[in-house]
């Protein structure tokens, strides 16, 4: 690998210390790279997040060693979850897509970036990455000998160099701000809030989602830890906040306050502390993340499921595509935008197979009006995944699978609902024979809602509709893409 011979000069520079920043770093100092890590907190530091680390995660963190003394603790291994649809649980059971691929734990963990980040950033340390915290990074120049990093530490301003930078910087990066990659697309930008409680009944290792209007299109969990302490928050679309004049700490209120009326185990809920709020930005924003002497990795790069939210495991899997093309640069010595599109071609490569798709899923609950129909289908599904296990199995992995096949989603949702459908004459004349209630009209209603609300939609906000319209033919025309390369899904075996 080739080195600068000046004093005090890196390699690499990485902006931000969270589990991207940590990976990247990590894995370059791994194979000789003499990284920097530039943090504008001071470890341990709290973070806005779910914490949950799903099994593709626990795999990389225990190749850098912190799984062990993470586990220490005793954590609440995740294997179940439940689904609400207005606060009616239409789900309960174990997550169907965990413990099917043997080189991945069968379960997540809850673990609070407070914990996470620490434990990450020193297995960093450990392989030999310099971390310098309370530096607040406030532009990145490129220059005809590398790059140049300016942040202020202890009160002045300093100037580090390096061949390379990686934006590892969250949602607002100074690093794509000064590469003029700065994504601030609502469309897919989700803001959340959310806080630690004590006082549930029982460790109970289930995940629980909530889906109801008021929510949409967002969600709200609770993820249980051990100790009887949960994770409970609320994430809406920053489109929908914004054009809807929503408050997300009142929708947290109102949240919190019907978790703990309505469901037996919470009804002793406290908080520990104010509820806190965060942004993320998902992958139907991200763009190129390459620029003259430099990539974008994590939030800073747009790695963020569309559908959950869920941002640690893609953060990851960035940082080591990162790692990787940084690597390839150095031993060329080439730090050129168009070296670097390698990073590009790899991520595309490695998360398109499944992101475009959910992508796609994400995109047609951007339409409010379209609430209460698809709600009321995803109960239905929920419904059918509780008494047919494959169908969970397979349908379920768009919302946080661990191997997504957008054919499989597609071809088990349709037969499903086309046995469904002709299921329902005679099932209707069974009902009226035995004086029950036919299930045929109130099926005939549902459709008939679908297009109320779709006309709805368009009556009042003709716009706004059409470029939605718009915006879902160009994600379709993506997955068709995706679907005509037959590329399998790549993340469940991973980067190692």
């Amino acid at each position: 690998m080739k080195r600068s011979g000046k004093r005090g000069r890196y390699d690499v520079i990485v902006v931000g210390g969270g589990p991207a920043g940590a990976v990247v770093g990590w894995r370059l100092a791994s194979t000789g790279a003499k990284v920097l890590v530039l943090e504008r907190t001071r470890y341990p530091r709290e973070k806005v997040c779910g914490d949950y680390v799903e099994p593709r995660g626990l795999r990389v963190l225990e190749a850098m060693g912190c799984l062990t003394s993470l586990e220490a603790d005793s954590p609440l291994p995740i294997t179940h979850s439940s689904t609400y649809v207005e606060f009616r649980r239409v789900y309960s059971g174990p997550i169907p897509f965990y413990g099917r691929h043997v080189d991945l734990p069968a379960h997540g963990y809850i673990v609070p970036r407070e914990r996470l980040d620490h434990e990450m950033i020193q297995a960093a340390e450990r392989a030999g990455v310099i971390v310098r915290e309370q530096t607040l990074v406030n532009n990145v120049l490129a220059t005809a000998a590398g790059v140049e990093v300016r942040a202020q530490h202890d009160g002045r301003e300093i100037v580090e160099r390096a061949h390379l930078v990686v934006g590892a910087d969250g949602v607002n990066s100074v690093v794509a701000k000064s590469a003029g990659l700065l994504v601030t697309d609502p469309r897919h930008t989700a803001v959340s809030q959310r806080a630690y409680a004590a006082g549930i009944d029982g460790d109970v290792g289930e995940a629980a989602f909530f889906f109801e209007q008021r929510l949409f299109p967002g969600y709200g969990w609770m993820f249980p830890m051990r100790g009887q302490v949960v994770n409970i928050g609320v994430g809406i679309l920053s489109e929908t906040r914004n054009r809807r004049d929503v408050s997300v700490p009142h929708l947290f209120d109102a949240f919190f306050e019907d978790v703990k009326r309505r469901l037996p185990r919470c009804g002793e809920l406290r908080l520990d502390a104010a509820p806190i709020g965060g942004i993320v930005k998902t992958y139907g924003a991200a763009g190129h993340n390459h620029f003259d002497g430099g990539l974008l990795v994590g939030d800073a790069g747009s790695f963020v499921d569309p559908m959950t939210g869920e941002g640690i495991t893609p953060a990851i899997e960035s940082a080591l595509l990162a790692a990787d093309v940084v690597t390839q640069a150095l031993n060329a010595g080439r730090f050129d935008a168009a070296f670097l599109s390698r990073y590009e071609r790899r991520f595309r490569e490695y998360f398109d197979p499944s992101m475009i798709f959910v992508d796609l899923c994400a995109a047609y609950m951007r339409n409010r009006h379209l609430a209460r129909p698809w709600l009321k289908l995803l109960a239905r599904g929920c419904e059918v995944a509780q008494r047919d296990e494959a169908f969970g199995r397979v349908g379920g992995t768009y919302f946080g699978g661990l191997e997504t096949n957008p054919y499989g989603i597609l071809s088990t949702i349709w037969l499903k609902m086309a046995s469904e459908l002709m299921a329902l004459a005679p099932r209707s004349l069974s009902a009226i024979v035995e004086g029950g209630k036919p299930p045929l009209p109130a099926a005939v209603l549902d459709m008939g809602e679908w297009q109320l609300s779709w006309w709805r939609s368009f009556l009042q906000e003709p716009a706004w509709s059409a470029a939605w319209l718009l915006d879902l033919q160009r994600k379709w025309l993506q997955t068709i893409e995706v679907l005509m390369a037959k590329a399998s899904d790549p993340r469940s075996a991973g980067l190692l």
